[in-house]
């Protein structure tokens, strides 16, 4: 009898052993992000967020970096989805032909964790499950309204068409502001818009406030357009069939790290616009301001502008960010009507 048990012992530690072995085995997670270091989402979500992994895990975990020197940035969504790439920081303008629904982030309110409370985030959650993805992080960067601005060459004009006849660096994201003012519209990527700038192939950028400094626009673009406007939610997602690989503990440290980078990361982008908008000031870029009627007309068109594309501009996906606008309308996070 005693032997038996020593036999069945044995059996369940060789079962047990390995088990527990294998959820301490390191790994290296590839993550990919839409920008190089020069826009500040990179170092401050995605390398925060592998800092945090690491050091939470003691090097068990590590993440390598790529960017859109490997996979251009509009082109990340599929890799990610595929397994091509285990994790990706990007933003909802960049996979809006995928779908939409999260380009509705940008028409919502800067507050994560109201969105937690209001079922929001496990709705843009459920949409990347859709899509081979898990939604680990949806992080603001910025604490309000205020994370985008428009660098430009030239002051703006007076009237109600400050803009008119001017093509502006923009995406769907930004229509609402350039079209209403006068402005067209020239799709381009970060590192595209010095040189165009230069060249005269637009005559400014809209952007968020932080990377003129880094991307030195401001040798090209002397003004700087106010009010600031928008929200600037990005994306952290992982691939969901590595997601699910992963042991319950750190499927749990994955989504707690997200939550922490949440929570803390806003008003760490505000300082840094803050100290963004002082050094474009000490290079002698100016400001060039709307006047009061432009801007509330332009403002009142801006969140229902967002809405409009997020429903409109991807057909397979209207049907499900219709419904989101409904659940934030009737929680009094959306307007009453878009028209």
């Amino acid at each position: 009898m005693k032997l038996r048990h020593v036999i069945l012992a044995a059996a369940v530690a060789a079962i047990v052993m390995p088990a527990a072995a294998s959820a301490q085995e390191k790994m290296t997670l590839k993550f990919l992000t839409a920008w190089d270091k020069r826009v500040q989402g990179t170092p401050k979500i995605a390398y925060r967020f592998g800092d945090m992994i690491k050091a939470a895990t003691n090097g068990r975990i590590t993440i390598k970096f790529s960017g859109p020197e490997v996979i251009k940035s509009r082109q990340q969504f599929q890799p990610t989805s595929s397994g091509v790439f285990d994790m990706n920081l990007s933003v909802a303008p960049y996979y809006v032909g995928t779908t939409g629904v999260h380009m509705a982030a940008f028409a919502l309110h800067a507050d994560t964790e109201d969105w937690r409370k209001k079922g929001y985030w496990d709705y843009f959650d459920k949409e990347m499950n859709r899509f081979g993805q898990k939604m680990i992080a949806h992080v603001m960067g910025a604490t309000g309204g205020d994370a985008f601005h428009v660098m430009l060459k030239r002051p703006l004009e007076k009237g109600e068409f400050p803009l008119k006849g001017r093509k502006i660096r923009a995406n769907g994201f930004y229509k609402p502001v350039i079209v209403p003012l006068g402005g067209s519209m020239v799709n381009l990527n970060g590192g595209e818009i010095y040189s165009a700038l230069q060249k005269g192939v637009v005559e400014g950028a809209a952007w968020p406030v932080q990377g003129a400094i880094d991307f030195k626009w401001y040798e090209q673009a002397k003004y700087m357009m106010r009010p600031r406007f928008g929200v600037s939610p990005y994306t952290v997602t992982m691939n969901l069939k590595r997601f699910n690989k992963l042991s319950k503990a750190d499927q749990a440290l994955m989504l707690k790290t997200g939550h922490e980078i949440e929570k803390t990361a806003p008003a760490i982008f505000n300082a840094a616009t803050v100290k963004e908008i002082e050094l474009l000031k000490e290079k002698g870029v100016k400001e060039t301001h709307l006047s009061p009627e432009v801007y509330k007309k332009m403002n009142a068109g801006f969140v229902k502008g967002v809405w409009n594309f997020a429903i409109n501009f991807n057909k397979k996906s209207k049907p499900r960010v219709q419904k989101l606008y409904e659940m934030a309308r009737d929680n009094g996070d959306a307007p009453a009507s878009l028209k």
